[in-house]
This record gives C-alpha cells, sequence and structure tokens, in this order.
C-alpha cells in the first residue's frame, strides 16, 4: 500500500498547481484579452493562494512573486512609465473594507474623507501631454513599463486635442478606456451579421482594440476613455477632488465621485453605486475608494503591486435562476468538443441570457449537472455567463448524470479522450463543423486572406457540395458559383480574383492556414524561414524540428503527426499542383539587405510597422524586437521610445523615415 503524502508534500503539490492556473489565466487575462473565467472565481483562487502560505510559510521560497498582470505584446514599441502603475488590491466583504479604512485612518491619527467612484470595467491607460498636446499613450503593462499605443488612443473620441495652458507643461492623466453597453451591442449586431463570432464582453473588445496595428480598425471599435488619476503632474493639488476639477475643466471626460467620512459613509456611497450600476452607459464591476488628501497618500505608500491608500469593492456577481434545457455539443476545427449548456431564457446583468460554456467534461462532472436541473448562473464582471451550481432541491426526481456520448453528435464519428487532455475530439476529418471551421480559418486574413470568402459563404459552398477541403476553394468556377442563390457575377468574380490573389502568399501564411494545432502565425514564420520548402518542412523529423531555435517539444511533434497523416499530406502536394507557392519567397540571404540587422522605434507616416519589416525582410535583411550589439541599424519614426536612448549608449547608427524609405527605393 502506497505511504501518505506528509501535509507538506500535499500542500506544496496543491500549490504548484494553483501557481500554474493563476498564471494561466493571467496569461488569457492580460496577454490575450480573453479570460475565460470571472473575477470572482479569479479571485478566489488568489484567496487561497495566500491560504496557502499562510498555512504553510515554507512554501514562500517556492512562489513566484506577485506583480501587476503583463499585457506587453513583442509587437509593440516599450517605454518605462515614469512612476510605477499599479493595479489595485480588491474584496467583496464590508468586513474587510472597513479593516482596510481602519488601517488607513490609524495610519493618518484621525478620521479621513475618502472618495468613492465607480470602477469601470476597461483597459486601464497612461497619456502623457507635452506642452498640452497629446504626446503618447501607454498601456498599464507590467506596471514599470507599457506598450506604445498612441496611434490608436488618437483615435478615441472625446479626448481633448489641446489641453489648457492652466495644465503643467508635462502631464501624465490616467483613465480606463472601454466600449459603451450600447456601442457593444452594435458592434456585435454588425459581427453575427457578417457571420463573425461576437465579442464576449466589453472589456475584451477594448483592451484587445487598443493592441490592434491599424488604427484605422481600432477608430471602428468606438472606443471611449475616462480620466481618474494623475501621474505626473499632480504637485499643484491636494485633493482628489481638485484633481477631477481640474481634469474636467481641461475637458477630459471624468467619472461620477461622492465624497464620505469614514466607514459608514464609504459604505453607503457603494451601496448608491451599486444601486445604480446598470444606469451607466459603461459596466461597472465596483466601487473605487480612494484616500482623498494627497499628501497622505505620499505618506502611505505603495506595496508591490498596489497603493496602500486605495481598494476596489467588487460588487456581488449578477446571479440568476433557470432551468438547464440541455447541454450541446460544439466541434471546432480540430475536432475538440466544447459543451454548451442550454438553458431556458433568463435576463441577467441587462440581457437575455440562453446559453453558457461549461468548458469541459470534468466541469460537468464537478457540478454534477443533470438535464432539467435548476442552476445558479452568474455574469460576474461581465464575462461570458457561467453555470456555478445546481440547486439540488430542484431537480427532478428522475434526472440522471450527464454522460458524454461515444460518437460525434455532428457527423456520427469516433469521439476520444487523450490521455494528456481534458476535452474529447472528433476523430473524424470529414465531420462537417470540422470543414466548415478549418476552411474559415485557412481564408482568414492571418493565413491566406481570400476576399469574399466568409463563414457564411463558406457554409453556402459545404452545404452545395463544393468545397470539401482547402484544394476544393482553388478548383471553384464561375458557372458553379453562379448556381448558388443570391450570387450575381460579380461577386463571383470576386471570389475568383481573390483566389488568384492568395495564391501569391508566402508559406508562411499557407502554414498558418493548414491548421495545425500549436502552429499560430509566429511558429508559421519561424518554420518557413528555417524550412523554405513545403515538401522539405513534410520530411522532417522530431528531432531535426527540435534543432529550431523556437520550436518545442509540442510544436514538433505536432508538426511531424501533421505531415505523417496521408490525407494532410495528399493536400499539402495538390496545393502546389494548383499554382499556390509552397516555398517561400527567396529568402533573405540573397537580398540586397542581406546580414543586415534593423531595429525599429516610433512611428511612420508612409507604412505601418509590419508593413516597414515586411519591406525590409524581403530584400534580406531582419528585424529584432529588443536592441543589441547585434543590431546595424535602428529606424527612428515620430515619438521614438526608450531605444533611440539606447542606441547612443550601444553606438549603434540611427536612420530617420525619409532614409530608410530611400534606402527601400535604391534596392528594389
Amino acid at each position: 500500500m502506497e505511504a501518505e503524502k506528509p501535509a507538506e508534500g500535499a500542500a506544496a503539490e496543491e500549490f504548484f498547481a494553483l501557481e500554474g492556473e493563476i498564471a494561466e489565466h493571467d496569461r488569457r487575462y492580460y496577454g490575450e484579452a480573453a479570460p475565460i473565467i470571472s473575477d470572482g472565481a479569479y479571485d478566489i483562487l488568489l484567496q487561497r493562494r495566500r491560504r496557502l502560505l499562510a498555512q504553510h510559510p515554507e512554501l514562500q521560497k517556492l512562489a513566484t512573486p506577485r506583480a501587476v498582470g503583463d499585457d506587453r505584446l513583442e509587437k509593440f514599441e516599450k517605454r518605462p512609465h515614469r512612476r510605477p502603475m499599479l493595479s489595485l488590491n480588491n474584496t467583496y466583504s464590508k468586513e474587510e473594507l472597513c479593516q482596510f479604512i481602519g488601517r488607513v485612518e490609524r495610519a493618518s491619527g484621525g478620521p479621513l474623507t475618502f472618495a468613492v467612484e465607480p470602477k469601470i470595467d476597461g483597459a486601464a491607460v497612461a497619456l502623457l501631454f507635452r506642452d498640452g498636446r497629446l504626446d503618447y499613450a501607454l498601456t498599464r503593462g507590467n506596471g514599470l513599463e507599457g506598450d506604445d499605443i498612441t496611434a490608436n488612443v488618437r483615435t478615441i473620441s472625446g479626448l481633448p486635442h489641446k489641453i489648457s495652458n492652466e495644465a503643467p507643461n508635462y502631464l501624465e492623466v490616467r483613465g480606463e478606456v472601454y466600449v459603451g453597453r450600447e456601442d457593444f451591442s452594435l458592434i456585435n449586431d454588425q459581427r453575427e451579421e457578417g457571420g463573425l463570432e461576437p465579442f464576449a464582453n466589453a472589456r475584451n473588445l477594448a483592451a484587445g482594440s487598443l493592441k490592434l496595428l491599424n488604427p484605422k480598425k481600432a477608430a471602428e471599435r468606438r472606443l471611449r476613455f475616462i480620466a481618474y488619476e494623475l501621474g505626473e503632474g499632480d504637485g499643484i493639488f491636494d485633493s482628489h477632488r481638485q484633481v477631477l476639477e481640474a481634469l474636467r475643466r481641461w475637458n477630459f471626460p471624468t467619472n461620477e465621485f461622492r465624497m464620505g467620512e469614514g466607514a459608514d459613509e464609504v459604505w453607503q456611497r457603494i451601496l448608491e453605486f451599486e444601486a445604480l450600476r446598470r444606469s451607466y452607459p459603461f459596466d461597472t464591476d465596483g466601487a473605487v475608494v480612494k484616500v482623498d488628501d494627497r499628501r497622505l497618500r505620499d505618506r502611505l505608500g505603495s506595496q508591490a503591486t498596489a497603493p496602500r491608500w486605495a481598494i476596489a469593492y467588487k460588487f456581488s456577481p449578477e446571479r440568476a435562476e433557470t432551468v438547464l434545457e440541455g447541454i450541446r455539443l460544439q466541434v471546432g476545427r480540430s475536432g475538440m468538443l466544447t459543451p454548451v449548456a442550454e438553458l431556458r431564457p433568463v435576463p441577467l446583468a441587462g440581457v437575455t441570457v440562453r446559453s453558457a460554456t461549461l468548458h469541459n467534461a470534468d466541469e460537468i462532472e464537478r457540478l454534477d449537472l443533470r438535464i432539467g436541473d435548476t442552476v445558479f448562473l452568474e455574469r460576474a464582471g461581465e464575462v461570458i455567463p457561467a453555470v456555478v451550481g445546481v440547486v439540488l432541491s430542484e431537480r427532478p426526481p428522475r434526472a440522471t448524470p450527464y454522460r458524454y456520448p461515444d460518437r460525434c453528435p455532428a457527423c456520427d464519428g469516433k469521439l476520444s479522450r487523450l490521455t494528456d487532455e481534458v476535452a474529447y475530439r472528433c476523430l473524424n476529418p470529414d465531420c462537417p463543423p470540422q470543414i466548415a471551421r478549418r476552411l474559415v480559418h485557412f481564408a482568414s486574413k492571418s493565413s491566406m486572406d481570400i476576399a469574399s470568402l466568409g463563414p457564411q459563404r463558406i457554409g453556402q459552398l459545404i452545404e452545395a457540395g463544393l468545397v470539401q477541403n482547402f484544394t476544393d476553394i482553388f478548383h471553384l468556377r464561375l458557372e458553379s458559383l453562379l448556381s448558388l442563390s443570391r450570387t450575381g457575377k460579380r461577386s463571383a468574380q470576386r471570389l475568383l480574383e481573390g483566389l488568384d490573389e492568395a495564391k501569391k502568399r508566402p508559406l508562411r501564411r499557407r502554414l498558418h492556414g493548414l491548421g495545425i494545432p500549436h502552429v499560430g502565425m509566429e511558429t508559421a514564420k519561424t518554420l518557413a524561414l528555417r524550412w523554405p520548402s513545403l515538401k522539405k518542412l513534410s520530411a522532417c523529423g522530431e528531432e531535426e524540428l527540435l534543432s529550431c531555435e523556437g520550436i518545442g517539444k509540442i510544436v514538433a511533434a505536432s508538426v511531424q503527426k501533421f505531415f505523417q497523416d496521408d490525407h494532410n499530406r495528399r493536400l499539402a502536394d495538390e496545393l502546389k499542383t494548383l499554382g499556390l507557392r509552397t516555398e517561400e519567397a527567396p529568402a533573405a540571404k540573397a537580398g540586397p539587405l542581406a546580414g543586415k540587422v534593423f531595429a525599429i522605434t516610433g512611428t511612420f507616416s508612409a507604412f505601418g510597422r509590419e508593413e516597414l519589416k515586411g519591406r525590409i525582410e524581403a530584400l534580406g535583411g531582419s528585424v529584432r524586437s529588443a536592441l543589441s550589439r547585434q543590431v546595424d541599424l535602428l529606424l527612428v519614426g515620430s515619438a521614438p521610445g526608450s531605444k533611440s536612448i539606447e542606441a547612443g549608449r550601444l553606438e549603434i547608427p540611427v536612420i530617420s523615415e525619409a532614409e530608410i524609405e530611400e534606402m527601400l527605393r535604391e534596392r528594389k
């Protein structure tokens, strides 16, 4: 019989698993702006972490230091925050709120006045103004430096282009970028009409829009801004009230605020805001409580990740009860099945909810969900609704535990649950939903970018029996397209022209479009540069793939498995016979910029950063995101970041936008 684990071992095992789970949710929330759990559920994980550390202090040496989340992306220029941009500690408890107020008042020696304002569920940004004009804008990043998102912020309606001469010459305004409720509904309606997946919530939409590379696309997202603090330039103000009044005079949109003295008044202000939460044009998930006296704030200081003079009280998650009428299994392009709860329609947080994601089979088993159950539905933080519990007293007497089927509900193919996955997969590559989603991915902008071939058109082609795989798309002819309903000659010709253009796309785009598991855009580019022929790549073994820098075991095994499949290999071979490029553009080594290593900082008027990078690479050069002594030239646009200073220290030559344009013209 196996010996029982000592408490320390069990605690350590639980702690490591918890650290990994929290890190994954941090990545999804900050890095991808696509959380899969509510704020409340995330906070419960943090509470478990704190409890384990309190019960087992020896685990502290194993703990990953908690920090402000990190939303930085490699594709953006980085700039340091002149003052750390911290997050707020939060609580769902009136008792903890009162303890916070008591601590602050004891530290100050008496009763205090606090400012209370609604907490906007958006994306935090810092705007830097010089001589009254916007100089640059940053995301929170990791708290010490953020991504430069100036071009996207300039598209936000309602931001002043020139602020009052009364304002300091150097001023940092901090606030929240959000998408209003009505605009969010309108954008999702438009996406659904176009056959696109709607955004899960307004916070994800706002955060994701700030990270778009094309400012014109960001301008379409109806972003708004509310100022709530000053970073620098605030030495002239004694109180938070004065700051907000000044921001209003300088034409910044600001939030409503109410003052409260002591715990009782602050609690009353919070209850007032909670009663009003659905009346605001934006999503709010709580109220922020701040010490009004700014000089006292300086004395109180900050912890590693949050100030000691402020706290966020999170409103109770909005809940509803409804009946689970069914569980539908949704098939993705890789065959993975996602269970979706089909619910008796119920109003929740201002919308009518008819379905909710159940994540996977383990979650269904954990909740012991049964068809006919009355369930608790929660929409905390305005994320996708979640089924969080069952009203056991209402369970129908004959309700039985849900069991996953053995066969795919879409094609009757065999289902399998791999040992290293929590999900079930349909093993039939000809499963209709898989075909549709694979083709949508193949034709998408990030892959082959085939004009006039969206989800609705693909569904129509599949239903008509005209396409089943990637190669069928390129066999389409005008006559067959004209046989489709609501298809005129001009729209059919546009699609055929789009297919001809797609044949010219480089190998990296095709690799991404093939939908190889774990191969995203950057990985596809890495593979195409290392093996510029699809034939050579498909013949690689796992060890050879692992020899490529940036390719790990999971990707190597996935690529090898994909090309070992006869069906996949035949499709890849057929692409070449149809006139599609199966080799990367002659490369880098043969171009006039061969061997030259560039770095880029700032913004450029003639082209976007990705376009500039592509032009350099097409001529044989390479572009790195970070400066080092291996970089030959730094390209400097307007509003450059810290790289321009670092280049001087490293003695790296600097060239302007005009000079790089001339260089690219000369070397075509």
